[in-house]
């Protein structure tokens, strides 16, 4: 299971699969972010984080999901993506619409929006077609 936090049951389903970046936005001044080091990102359900530029693999790591309070609201927990050895915590995400959308709990921090492009069935039996 790739959650951390006792406060949480059960993992938030919606999370798992593959995703290519559609918008980066916010930031200092709400400047886009111009130079992404990724346009697509897989999160598997044997809690393995991916990152793809043009195709590449450009990272890979486990990932697991921190239940807490969000800086966005005073009563409202939120799941955080902690990616191991990359940063401590991601950002929180909520998935609507076939989005998903990951916000940095930082203010003036970026909002990363990705559509789905697999579902986490799909990432599984692609994912067990790999040969390392």
């Amino acid at each position: 299971m790739c959650i951390k936090s006792v406060y949480s049951q059960s993992s938030p389903d919606s999370l798992f699969g593959g995703w290519k970046l559609i918008q980066i936005s916010g930031g200092i001044g709400g400047y886009a972010h111009s130079n992404p080091n990724h346009n697509a990102i897989i999160f598997s359900s044997d809690c393995k984080f991916r990152a793809y530029l043009k195709g590449s693999l450009k990272s890979s790591a486990n990932f697991y999901l921190i239940k807490s309070k969000s800086i966005y609201s005073s009563t409202d927990s939120v799941y955080h993506i902690q990616i191991e050895d990359k940063f401590p915590f991601w950002g929180s995400f909520t998935v609507n619409n076939k989005k998903l959308y990951v916000r940095d709990e930082i203010h003036d921090g970026f909002t990363h929006v990705y559509q789905r492009i697999y579902t986490r069935e799909k990432i599984d039996q692609l994912l067990k077609k790999e040969s390392y």
